[in-house]
């Protein structure tokens, strides 16, 4: 499932694996209203990785339980990378993907980091539903990858790919700035 954020880490795509999973939809998810299909106990953990990433404006991954529409622990892994406009460098949010996993143990507590982009875990059950998804999906493998080698020329044909494919999404669903109200 991918979705991109705004500076502020507000939604303003969310793929419809989500939905399906939490039975929550994109617009009950914005604003936050996410955080509330994350399993209570991982909540505190998801929410400090989130907002420390987005005040140092870095790359995350962090592992949680979602619950899902039967009300068990789904887990997964999530991972985002920073956005920025390609001219101004300014900072435009997030394009990330949230990936669930069967490889862990539902009862396993949440974990993150920020300044790391981790590769995706195997075991993934879901896969992209559109081109977009399937790109952003492969951009955040790569950056994962590249960010370990260093390669500044690479890393900033990543950030481009990652700005051109966060627009896209975000037209793609409608929305016309970057926020979803």
């Amino acid at each position: 499932m991918i979705f991109t954020t705004n500076h502020a880490g507000t939604l303003a795509y969310l793929s419809p694996g989500w939905a399906e999973i939490t039975g929550q939809d994109a617009e009950a998810a914005a604003n936050y209203g996410w955080v509330q299909a994350v399993h209570l106990e991982d909540r505190e953990t998801v929410r400090a990785v989130v907002s420390r990433a987005i005040a140092e404006q870095r790359e995350f991954s962090v592992r949680y339980r979602l619950i899902d529409t039967a009300g068990r622990p789904v887990c997964v892994a999530a991972a985002a990378m920073p956005r920025h406009e390609p001219h101004a460098h300014t900072f435009l949010g997030f394009l990330g993907s949230v990936s669930e996993i069967v490889e862990r143990r539902p009862t396993a507590s949440a974990d993150g980091l920020v300044g790391r982009l981790a590769p995706l875990p195997p075991g993934i059950r879901r896969v992209p539903t559109s081109f977009q998804e399937t790109a952003a999906e492969h951009i955040l493998a790569a950056q994962a990858h590249t960010l370990q080698a260093s390669s500044g020329s690479t890393r900033r044909a990543l950030e481009l790919a990652a700005f051109e494919v966060g627009r896209q999404l975000a037209q793609e669903c409608g929305v016309a700035s970057i926020e979803l109200h």
